[in-house]
């Protein structure tokens, strides 16, 4: 038996080596096939590829980690970086192995149709902005219209109007918080008050019920900070594509202990899942007329567009969306008038013809039309964009064509972006084009009252088919407490009454851009537009 085991333990062992010498093998062999793909087609990207005629970085051409490295390890800089390109190599450039970005404003009607061609995502867009299956997200140019649609009605000039009531109750919460704390000499953070108020109102008309930010003594301070916390993984999750699904679908106790941080962005989603439900159980067409969600619940999508998980996805972005860019184009116009007293002055005068009710709040036919206000507001989001991220479309089936007339003598130059190239504009560039926008850095709201055209070039609520479904309300709903605030408050000069001035606020430092996740940062360290209200 001894003699057995000896034979059977030398195969055993003989077995052990040749596996082992195998799997070495097998190591060796997946690591060079590994290598060699990955060579040549770093390759084929920088020499070989359709998009290897457009100018650009090597590099940028080469790896998505070249995006990557200002991103992620800089911390949303590749806009700068985007920036410094095409000063560089001029209105076209590759800026990643297939996505060809563009800083011509002339271009952005054919960049951005509104009809005739199809226009889809990248299929990993979802990726940055959390929300898989909302409508920013969708990938392709059908199913988004399909989405979209079930939407529209409740963004129309006349849906925005029957739902004045609610925005002009919170605005009198608004103004009424502003008087108490001039009363108790405060300084005051406004953007955490615009995103509070702007919170409460989009939250309401989706749901008819809110979380009542501007009834918190902090603003719901403590929500928005994980809502920061939640953009700063922008750029993690696109390069760590497993790292959001985790956060959106770990167990609550899980998510507490690894992104503690996180808690508020659940609990908030928690509730609006809950309010979806409420509405499954009390279906009611009346109001279904009311509320973003009840509408989209009794609309004619299909069953599979109007799950929980589906609408979870578009009830993030309606809030994150609503309550983000309306309350930072708020703080932008804000600030822009007390640095320029003089364009506070004059849309002070405008506003002063207004006959006010008893509530001291102007109506919204009063003041959506008038032309100074609207010029304040274009030009607060002209210079300083409520959203940075990069304006990505696919032509899935057609190649865009590119005429670069930029070359010294009037040469001219065609380049072929073939279909399925990720293709994009940014607002933070095309808006600071001195070519389109004189003296393209200064608040001028007087430029778009002399020349109307240059609404061509504006693209701060993006442009064409895909365009932001809530700019109407945006607008509408900015120029309404913009206007209330002014109205009420003037600049102070050392006189006595309802006034307001800024306190220890620099634009570099506390309202330019510095980073992009998604959404504007300013430097870190910033405390943001801060102003002293005087009872």
């Amino acid at each position: 038996m001894s003699g057995a085991s000896s034979l059977v333990v030398g195969l055993w062992s003989n077995l052990q080596q040749v596996v082992s010498q195998w799997g070495l093998i097998a190591l060796y062999a997946s690591l060079a096939s590994f290598f060699i793909v990955t060579i040549c087609s770093a390759i084929y990207n920088v020499y070989f590829s359709p998009l290897s005629i457009i100018p650009g970085p090597k590099l940028a051409a080469l790896t998505y980690l070249y995006e990557g490295y200002y991103e992620v390890w800089k911390g949303g800089k590749y806009f700068q970086r985007v920036a410094e390109m095409h000063e560089q190599y001029g209105p076209i450039v590759r800026i990643t192995p297939n996505e060809v970005h563009f800083a011509d404003p002339e271009f952005l009607d054919e960049l951005y149709p509104t009809g005739g061609r199809k226009i889809n995502k990248p299929s990993w867009f979802a990726l940055l902005t959390g929300t898989p299956y909302s409508i920013v997200s969708t990938v392709p140019h059908d199913l988004h219209r399909q989405r979209r649609n079930a939407m529209n009605s409740f963004f129309s000039t006349a849906s925005i109007h029957r739902f004045e009531h609610i925005m002009k109750d919170h605005l009198s919460k608004l103004l009424a918080r502003l008087d108490a704390s001039g009363r108790a000499k405060e300084i005051v953070k406004i953007h955490d008050v615009f995103k509070a108020a702007a919170s409460d109102i989009i939250t309401m008309y989706a749901f008819d019920n809110a979380f009542h930010f501007l009834d918190m003594p902090d603003y719901g301070q403590h929500y928005f900070d994980a809502t920061h916390q939640f953009f700063l993984l922008t750029h993690v999750c696109l390069f760590v594509p497993w790292l959001y699904p985790m956060i959106q679908n770990s167990p609550f106790w899980l998510l507490k202990l690894l992104f503690p941080g996180l808690s508020p962005v659940r609990d908030r989603q928690n509730w609006w899942m809950d309010q979806v439900h409420q509405m499954r159980q009390e279906p009611d067409s009346e109001k279904a007329k009311q509320t973003i969600f009840r509408g989209i619940l009794n609309s004619k999508l299909p069953l599979e567009e109007k799950t929980d998980i589906r609408l979870a996805s578009e009830a993030q972005l309606v809030v994150f969306a609503g309550e983000g860019t309306t309350a930072w184009g708020l703080n932008a116009a804000l600030y822009e008038l007390l640095a320029h007293p003089a364009e506070y002055r004059r849309l002070k005068d405008e506003l002063s013809q207004i006959q006010l009710g008893p509530d001291g709040i102007p109506s919204l036919s009063q003041v959506e039309g008038l032309p100074f206000l609207g010029a304040v507001i274009q030009e607060a989001l002209r210079v300083h964009p409520g959203v940075l991220t990069r304006q990505m479309r696919v032509s899935p089936d057609e190649p865009v064509l590119y005429v670069d007339k930029s070359f010294p003598g009037g040469g001219e130059k065609t380049y072929v972006v073939p279909p399925g190239t990720v293709t994009s504009m940014s607002p933070h560039i095309t808006h600071r084009n001195e070519d389109a926008f004189e003296d393209a850095a200064e608040f001028r709201p007087q430029r778009w009252i002399e020349n109307p055209k240059l609404a061509r070039y504006f693209h701060g609520f993006a442009r064409g088919a895909r365009n932001c479904i809530g700019m109407t309300l945006a607008r509408r709903e900015m120029a309404l407490v913009l206007a209330s605030i002014i109205i009420k408050y003037d600049i102070y000069r050392g006189q006595e009454g309802p006034t307001m001035e800024l306190y220890d606020t620099d634009r570099k430092r506390d309202v330019d851009a510095h980073s992009d996740y998604i959404i504007p940062l300013p430097s870190e360290g910033s405390e943001g537009v801060r102003i002293r209200f005087r009872a």
